[in-house]
């Protein structure tokens, strides 16, 4: 079975004028951002064309040509004439340096340019006939492998079949595929100390041995430029001897006003080109960013530079305009701050640029100036606002401010500096408009009548719910709420106000409201408060430290973007800097900050000695500290989105270990597996919760313990059962007073006073379910998994998990089926096996929208596991066995 790509290829290749990524979703039936995504993926394949005016006209590449490029030399550069001038000499000198060139080190600040300086000296090095046309540019990025020395020296040197654990073959390495031409080595000062020393040998003779070659001696031509952000003394000194020139660019503060104001306008003739649009600038656009403080340089400015440039397209796309208009108000607020320096122009420049012409326009055409160093070379971009766009156009929703609906998307393309824009959920165009017009008045008149105020979050969790009740009553199907009565006691006013609400509804839409209905619109009014109660509670706070320059803080910007929140502060740690500075950098920060974090702190790091913060923390300031290793972004999402919500350290703390646990398997995973226990609780924790215990204890096995606990305030409470988790597996809590903490199961008093409810916790107590003889079993099935064993002690706690999340309890022996079906269906997806259709998808995720969201989360572990795509037919599927087979 071919990939969607190929078939996509396929598809194109038999329409020779070509295709737009429209016409092709519309014709295959596929989602339009997911065929741009992989038209995308060929281009860059070389393997279709696109054409260069709007719309895209895909084609097959039939010869596999690569489309015409214009190289950059040292005479394209702005300032090859000033400021790069000497550098330029230089570099030449370096080239032309007889037999075969110096080796050249260039110095700079990030985003000074020198990739693509690099890329001019080897096209000196060819336009002077010192290197052939064919010789190679190799490019790479030491600071990809930094983390692992044995990998870096690998994929530099080669490797010998047998070097180390995964080197089943010989591999080549950049040395031997850049014979007779360049290696060029970005940051090169994340080159250890041990590979410096191992290209010495190099340097000085011209030979090498790839990693676990004892005999042969392998040579090769190459010259290598290195670059580095840092100075010359993080190198050992011998090093420093073995490269002959050195080259220092300049950063942007230091070069002329006539260079930034020519650097300026190159990006944006070459934008004007990209788009083949006329672009018009105000005047103060082009001072604000000649004057404003790029920290990261000529780097700095294309990326500010590219940003407004979308969101002109944005406007540009949305509203019908002839042309590109950029606007001093499109400027992110650090280049508008430029404008306050507008006193310090010289003269000249007053002259050059005319107060009486307030605009500036760009025509296209001029040649566009492509470099293989250029990330941002392609239409990328530009072609995602234009998926966007016509995305939600086909959706029906124009009369929605796209603009604004896309923005955020932009923002978040450029600050995570990626190729596409990421896909994100629009929550306003999953409901249809009435219901969300109807949901607005709704509480416009609760807020009134409640004297309180509901965030967005709230009226659209209703909107959702209010989607789901109509189906549910034109379907007739029965509305229970179970326990109607309590909310009618415990929340009065709000019930008086749902009733007002059930008959606006009626009056709406035509139709009856059950009364149980009633029960949970009161719940909808009343949980807002609610949560606001449980955030002031809870005084955590999140700190983020890594390894890096910008790593931390990065991966924490991200988050808060997702979450719309502020929650959470970064560390970033350069690799220069000593252990000791950092962890007095978090102390203080501590110090001064222990009201915000009287409840607590999350430290979550990377690696290393950053992992031994947290007690130390605790001993020096008394803030109480967990610490959390080896973190991911899905894992500071959940901590950052449950801090957020006002969640305990405790709860947190371990929510995280159960949600991630295949994740972070080894650091949560305890030396020897913690005992069962059960908790039984009532008002005293005596009189019901002993009667309780004696009920429960026959049909427990011996080695679970049964806690007794009282329940009159909640927080203490809680706090004990965090305490208990630490040494115990708790596998339910049984009592008097409904209890929802850590996802642990609860039976009431009731349901154990029940054979039928007892029988529920005699079995999730002893985990029944027999994997040693399943896995026995299945071990001929599954032929395409490398350990039945593994597969199925992770199924065995996912499926647990997912009962957990989703507050159920499966009959007895479902566990077992849902585990044999999940796991032939990743055996199944292994081999490219055809998979079913779940009929009515849409309105099944609708539907059930939690619990389908929460069953493809526990599945991603799956995913990344077994390196499958499981779909979302399947994914309703699982969930549908789950919901069916509830007790």
């Amino acid at each position: 079975m071919r990939s969607r790509k190929e078939q996509i290829y396929q598809f194109l290749s038999l329409h020779v004028s070509g295709l737009t990524a429209n016409e092709i979703a519309s014709q295959m039936e596929l989602e339009r951002s997911n065929v741009s995504r992989y038209l995308t993926e060929l281009y860059k394949e070389k393997r279709v064309f696109k054409s260069s005016g709007r719309p895209v006209v895909y084609s097959v590449n039939i010869a596999k040509q690569e489309p015409e490029k214009y190289t950059v030399s040292f005479d394209d550069l702005v300032g090859s004439s000033d400021s790069l001038k000497i550098s330029i000499q230089q570099a030449k000198a370096a080239i032309l340096y007889p037999p075969r060139g110096l080796h050249t080190i260039i110095f700079g600040e990030t985003g000074t340019g020198k990739s693509l300086f690099a890329e001019c000296m080897y096209q000196f090095a060819i336009s002077s006939q010192t290197l052939s046309e064919e010789a190679p540019f190799i490019s790479f990025n030491c600071a990809d492998y930094a983390q692992n020395p044995q990998l870096l020296f690998s994929h530099i040197f080669g490797v010998k079949k047998g070097a180390y654990t995964g080197a089943d073959s010989d591999r080549p390495g950049l040395l031997s595929q850049a014979d007779g031409g360049i290696l060029f080595l970005d940051e090169i000062h994340r080159l250890p100390p041990e590979g410096q020393e191992m290209l010495f040998t190099f340097i000085d003779k011209g030979e090498f041995r790839p990693l676990g070659e004892s005999t042969e001696v392998h040579h090769a031509s190459v010259q290598i430029i290195g670059a580095t952000t840092e100075s010359s003394e993080v190198f050992l000194t011998t090093f420093n001897r073995r490269i002959p020139m050195s080259i220092t660019l300049p950063a942007l503060r230091e070069r002329s006003l006539d260079e930034r104001y020519e650097i300026v306008t190159l990006f944006i003739k070459q934008e004007a080109d990209r788009l083949n649009q006329k672009i018009v600038i105000e005047r103060d656009v082009l001072l604000g960013f000649m004057l404003y403080d790029a920290e990261g340089n000529i780097g700095q400015v294309k990326r500010d530079l590219k940003l407004v440039c979308a969101k002109a397209f944005l406007h540009y796309r949305t509203h019908g305009e002839a042309y590109l208009t950029i606007k001093q108000n499109d400027l992110p607020l650090n280049v508008q701050k430029g404008l306050l320096r507008v006193k310090d122009l010289p003269d000249h420049f007053e002259r050059a640029i005319d107060k009486n012409k307030q605009h500036l326009t760009f025509e296209p055409g001029a040649k566009e100036v492509v470099w293989q160093q250029d990330p941002a070379r392609d239409m990328g971009v530009y072609q995602t606002i234009e998926d966007r766009v016509s995305d939600l156009k086909h959706q029906e929703i124009e009369e929605i401010d796209l603009e604004k609906l896309i923005e955020a998307d932009v923002n978040q393309f450029f600050e995570a500096y990626m190729d596409e824009l990421a896909s994100s959920t629009i929550h306003r165009d999953l409901i249809p408009d009435n219901i969300w017009n109807l949901t607005n008045r709704l509480y416009d008149i609760a807020e009134e009548k409640l004297d309180r105020v509901y965030n967005e979050k709230a009226r659209f969790a209703f909107a959702l719910h209010l989607q789901g009740t109509l189906e549910r009553i034109r379907e007739k199907r029965l509305i229970v709420h179970p326990s109607l009565n309590d909310v009618r006691i415990n929340y009065r006013e709000e019930f008086q106000v749902a009733l007002d609400l059930s008959a606006m509804i009626e009056h709406e839409l035509a139709l009856q409201i059950p009364f149980d209905e009633i029960g949970f619109i009161t719940m909808f009014l009343s949980v807002d408060l609610t949560e606001a109660a449980k955030t002031q509670t809870n005084d955590v706070q999140v700190i983020l430290l890594m390894h890096g320059q910008s790593t931390a803080s990065s991966m924490l910007e991200a988050v808060q973007e997702l979450l719309g929140t502020k929650t959470g502060v970064a560390f970033n740690m350069p690799l220069t800097m000593e252990v000791q500075t950092m962890y007095e950098q978090v102390k203080d920060y501590v110090l001064n900050h222990k009201e915000e974090m009287r409840s607590g702190m999350l430290l979550l790091t990377d690696m290393g000695s950053l992992n031994t913060f947290g007690n130390m923390i605790y001993e020096e300031t008394g803030v109480k500290t967990r610490a959390i290793s080896m973190v991911s972004t899905m894992i500071v999402l959940e901590a950052v989105r449950m801090v957020s919500t006002g969640r305990s350290l405790e709860d947190i703390y371990q929510n995280i270990q159960v949600s991630f646990q295949s994740i972070v398997r080894n650091q949560f995973k305890p030396a020897k597996e913690l005992p069962k226990a059960i908790v039984v609780t009532c008002f005293t924790g005596e009189g019901v919760a002993a009667k309780l215990s004696e009920r429960i204890k026959p049909i427990l096995n011996e080695e679970i313990e049964v806690f007794q606990l009282q329940y009159l305030e909640k927080e203490s409470f809680r706090s004990r059962i965090d305490e208990l988790l630490e040494n115990y597996d708790i596998k339910g809590i049984v009592g008097t007073v409904d209890v929802e903490y850590q996802n642990i199961p609860f039976f009431s008093a009731f349901d154990i006073f029940n054979n039928h409810g007892l029988t529920d916790l005699k079995r999730i107590a002893a985990d029944e379910v027999e994997i040693d003889q399943m896995i026995y079993s299945l071990k001929g099935s599954l032929t395409h998994v490398d350990s039945v064993s593994d597969l199925l002690h992770l199924l065995q706690s996912i499926v647990e998990h997912i009962q957990r999340d989703l507050k159920i309890i499966l009959e007895p022996g479902i566990e077992s089926a849902i585990m044999i079906h999940i796991a032939f269906l990743i055996d199944g997806l292994k081999s490219e096996e055809r998979l079913r259709v779940f009929k009515d998808l849409e309105h099944y995720k609708t539907q059930h929208r939690i619990e389908f969201n929460g069953v493809k989360t526990k599945m991603m572990q799956l995913e990344k596991r077994y390196e499958i795509a499981i779909s979302e037919d399947e994914i309703a599927y699982i969930t549908e066995m789950f919901l069916d087979n509830a007790l």
